[in-house]
């Protein structure tokens, strides 16, 4: 009986001791910003700065953030109501240029806000930008205006809809005594330029949404039908570039 009094005794001992060690131990740890981490090398734990780990970790971090790199693949779309379609224009300018190379997702957004995309999914080898619009897509083979670089811009679609050709609007197809040139849309511009600034346009009423989002109303029924010309300018879609420019240049002289 007195032997098991002293073994209980001791038992006690030994956990208020083990209680008080652990206490000790944690108490210690937090006053001093310390961390119990394990050591790869050598099967034993080491306390170290917790500041250290934390910005350590933060760097590794910092460090795995995907960025664009020379053979980063880029991809546009725009997601409308009615049909998602490409815009190869924008892929064909940034796949051949170097200007976005080591930008992250925060600044990748913050470039092309102004055209309403987004980084959808990115990685080191592509990004995907995406354009998402509640509005309806344009038909096949039409010209119409939209936004590049902050600029009004004539844009094409193909067979499939998707957008394959853009000429940023200017006013110079006019000779000095204001008679109006032929009209090229592939044509190099040369003399001096004038363009339409959507800074220029910011004050007019849902304009820039509208240049930005795409057309309001639903396609036609019969996409070979030829509109006449008030719908074509209703829809601000048209079958001719020369059609859009005029269209344009109502924004120049408003």
């Amino acid at each position: 009986m007195k032997k098991k009094k002293v073994l209980y005794l001791m038992l006690t001992s030994l956990l208020i001791a083990f209680v008080s060690a652990s206490y000790s131990l944690s108490h210690y740890i937090n006053i001093n910003n310390l961390k119990l981490v394990t050591s790869a090398e050598m099967p034993y734990f080491r306390l170290s700065d917790k500041s250290i780990i934390d910005e350590s970790k933060q760097a590794s971090m910092t460090t795995n953030i995907p960025k664009v790199t020379e053979s980063t693949k880029f991809v546009f779309k725009i997601i409308y109501k009615d049909k998602e379609v490409r815009n190869m224009v924008l892929e064909k300018h940034f796949n051949e240029s170097s200007v976005l190379n080591s930008k992250s997702q925060a600044e990748l957004n913050d470039l092309f806000k102004i055209q309403g995309y987004i980084v959808s999914s990115m990685s080191d080898h592509e990004v995907l930008f995406v354009n998402n619009s509640d509005r309806f897509s344009y038909n096949a083979n039409r010209y119409f205006l939209g936004v590049y670089n902050n600029l009004v811009t004539i844009y094409k679609t193909n067979n499939n809809g998707d957008i394959t050709a853009q000429k940023i609007f200017n006013s110079n197809v006019f000779s000095t005594d204001g008679k109006q040139l032929k009209y090229d849309f592939m044509a190099k511009d040369s003399g001096e330029l004038q363009y339409v600034k959507i800074a220029d346009l910011l004050e007019k009423d849902g304009l820039v949404v509208d240049l930005i989002k795409g057309r309001k109303y639903t396609k036609d029924s019969d996409t070979n039908k030829n509109v006449d010309v008030d719908e074509e300018y209703e829809k601000g879609e048209f079958n001719t570039p020369e059609k859009a420019f005029d269209y344009a240049m109502g924004l120049l002289k408003s």
